[in-house]
């Protein structure tokens, strides 16, 4: 256990084990804050504040999804890897639990800003994401 990340990924992932917009948590951005961040559907990795963070490298994402049909959440954690290359999404795959671990899998490079912290409150009186106000979401 630890600090991590949020996820909100709108990128299509590669199956069905969870929803579109699914939130996820992530271990893999060097400064884990309790910060959010999005997926696009267009492919880019942006932080609350909407700036695209231009990653190149590797984001690890997990959560334990919703079950269709009891509405409860699953106790299999379902754990994707993103590829990015020049901030553009090239790829998301499953990641198995039996997968070997003997690769590591990082970021090469990204983009950093300030970003509020949805835990310590540092947003302000209103800590909605700006991707929220944006979409309607």
């Amino acid at each position: 256990m630890g600090m991590f990340d949020e996820i909100h990924c709108d990128a299509a992932l590669p199956d069905d084990a969870c929803e579109a917009g699914a939130c996820f948590q992530t271990k893999s951005l060097p400064d884990r804050c309790m910060c959010r961040y999005r997926i696009t559907a267009s492919g880019r990795f942006i932080d609350s504040d909407g700036n695209d963070l231009e990653p190149s490298g590797y984001i690890t994402f997990y959560a334990y999804p919703k079950d269709l049909a009891s509405g409860y959440r699953s106790f299999e954690l379902v754990e994707y890897r993103a590829k990015f290359m020049d901030g553009n999404l090239d790829s998301i795959v499953r990641v198995r639990s039996a997968e070997q671990r003997e690769v590591r899998y990082g970021l090469a490079s990204f983009r950093w800003f300030q970003s509020r912290s949805f835990l310590f409150g540092d947003g302000g009186v209103d800590d909605t994401p700006v991707w929220s106000l944006r979409d309607g979401s």
